[in-house]
Order: C-alpha cells, then structure tokens, then sequence
C-alpha cells in the first residue's frame, strides 16, 4: 500500500473569508450570551385571598418575558422548598422579582409571613407560645436575601393582610416596609386595601421597552399604604429594550492574480451531511429527549418562549408546561401532536429567528 501525501494550500482569499465566517460566529455567540444573561426569574406566592391577584401579577410578569415560579397556598415545608429552588435559579438569572401576597407580622423586631396552616389561634387562646412563630413563620429577610443573588439584584413586594384569629401579645401586622440590610434586596410592603396598586404599576411598565424595578417602586410610593426599606442603589431591569446588532458589511476579495495556484493532491471530496427524514416512534423519541443536556433543554425551552408557546421557568426540565409549548408548536406545523420533538424539530427550533 503507497501512502500518498494530501497537501491543501490555502489561498489568500480563502483565509479572509474564513476570518469573515469567523467574526460572525462571535457575534451571534455575543448575542446568544447576551439573551441568557437577561434572564429574568420571579417567585410568585399566595396564601388565602390573594390568589387571584397573585395569577394577574404572574401573568403580567410573563408578558414581558418573564419566567416564574408561582406556589398558591403552599404550608411551612412547601414554601422553603420553593424558596431553595428559587435560589438556585437566581444565581442564574440576570435578575429576579419576588411578589408575595399572603399574611404577614412582625415579633421582636423580625418580619414574618404566614405559609398555609401557620395560624395563630392557638396563641390566643393560651394553647400556644409566640415563640412558635420561628417553626412555623419565614423570615421576609429570606426572600430578599435570595432576591439579591442574581447578578444585578432583584426586588420584594409584599401584599400584607391580617393573619386569620387575631394577632396574641406581643405580635403586630406588618405596615410598613423593614429597614434596609446589607445583602438583601429592596422591599416594598403594600397594605391590603392598596393591593390592586401593584397590578396595575407592573401593567403600565409592561407596556415600555424597558422596565426597571427602581422606576416602578417610585410610581408606587407616591401612594398611601405603600412603603420601601429602600430604592435599589443601581438599576435592576425586569424588560430591557434590546440593543441593535450591527453586522459587518460583505467583504470583497479579489485574488491576488501574482499568487501562485493552490496544489492540491489526491483531495478528498466532503459531502455535508443530510437529514434523513424518517418515521420515529415514540420510545425513538424518549430516548432522544434523555440524551439531551439539561443546557440544552433550557435552550429548547428559551425558543419555544420566544415563539410565545411557552411561559414557564426556563430551567432544562420538560414538566408539563414544556410538553404543552412543544404540542402548539407541533400543532403550527400541522404534525403530529405527540409532546416529544423529533430529530427535524429539533434542528428547525435551533436554527429558527
């Protein structure tokens, strides 16, 4: 057997335009950081008779693209679970918003807000003990310390009511906003009567290119029943207008005639591949989505966001929210409808916009 050497020359030509391919690259690379780094992650939490108001703000939120976590009713165990998942994903978010509308105290100088089932009754009526507000309360500080971790900030608000029994020796409604800590958000405290002010500032801003949190917290407490610990020191965008791009100019390059000719021995042609369609089956398809990174799950469900099908968290797992932004997607398509992407799916989401 003769081995043959394979000799490429590249001509002058031939590095420019790949120098060209190259600095497009890095600026669809630039703008693809650049949408990640705009995520935007909200906790949305109700207990009792705010739920209604607490699913308008959710959705007011997702209007502007926001992703959100959203717990109705939820009891002690339930909200810190959601409190640690919201953590994890502030610390992958650009920013973050937090609105709670749900009872909410305060004891030896400590702010408190009820989860479902953390009644007071029992202090009244002497079967209890204030003290037992630390097993069954959270702290609101908690909720601003976790609001604070994504990279600009973030911000609370807070819709307060009475808790139901009355309030024992030594408690009190909160009704007016803490006082500011270092490594915890801003806080905004809204009484009960004023609640329907926050709905109706987050839909105003919604309709601007930009909405940042420090200018909606200066339209809300103008208004009586409404307070802040304090106005975040740097803006903190929940919507930011996006910036244009500006794309190089084509490149023409003439070869220079006085170079001599490439020589190329023996080349070996190179065929791009091509995308076989066929039928797959659903366990095709299963297989296909768990060998997927949880990366490019999140990708996945980034595009089906910007494609308005999908409103929920963008975290890299497919619950049902994700299972029914891929069957609109499918049904836009006039394919079957079956929850889980094929192959040729896959590759049109990637390479769409």
């Amino acid at each position: 057997m003769i081995l043959q050497r394979q000799t490429y020359a590249w001509s002058r030509p031939d590095i420019l335009a790949r120098g060209l391919l190259l600095a497009i690259g890095l600026i669809l690379s630039a703008q693809q950081a650049s949408a990640q780094n705009d995520r935007v992650v909200a906790l949305v939490v109700s207990v009792g008779d705010g739920e209604a108001r607490a699913d308008d703000v959710q959705s007011q939120l997702q209007s502007m693209g926001v992703e959100t976590l959203r717990s109705i009713n939820p009891n002690n165990a339930e909200l810190r679970s959601m409190v640690r998942r919201f953590a994890d994903e502030s610390e992958d978010a650009s920013a973050t918003f937090v609105y709670l509308d749900m009872p909410a105290v305060s004891f030896e100088g400590r702010e408190y807000v009820m989860p479902n089932g953390a009644g007071l009754l029992s202090y009244t009526d002497g079967t209890g003990r204030p003290t037992d507000l630390f097993t069954q309360a959270i702290p609101l500080l908690a909720f601003a310390r976790t609001a604070a971790q994504a990279e600009q900030g973030g911000a609370v608000v807070t819709t307060v009511s009475e808790p139901p029994g009355g309030l024992p020796t030594g408690m009190a409604q909160i009704v007016t906003a803490p006082d500011p800590v270092a490594g915890a958000s801003s806080i905004v405290v809204v009484s009960d009567n004023t609640a329907d002010l926050v709905l109706q500032v987050i839909a105003a801003a919604g309709q601007d290119d930009t909405v940042e949190i420090g200018a909606m917290f200066r339209r809300m407490t103008v208004h009586d029943g409404v307070s802040v610990s304090e106005l975040p020191n740097a803006p903190i965008f929940l919507k930011r207008a996006p910036e244009p791009v500006s794309v190089p100019d084509p490149v023409t390059v003439v070869p220079d005639e006085t170079e001599p000719s490439e020589v190329v021995e023996n080349p070996v042609a190179t065929v791009p591949p091509q995308v076989v369609e066929a039928p797959e089956t659903l366990e095709e398809l299963e297989i296909l989505e768990r060998s997927m990174s949880r990366s490019a799950k999140r990708s996945i469900q980034r595009r089906l966001r910007d494609l308005g099908h999908y409103k929920g968290l963008v975290d890299g797992i497919f619950g049902p929210q994700t299972r029914e932004a891929i069957t609109i997607f499918q049904t836009t398509r006039s394919e079957e409808q079956t929850g889980l992407l094929t192959r040729r799916q896959l590759l049109d989401l990637r390479v769409q916009g």
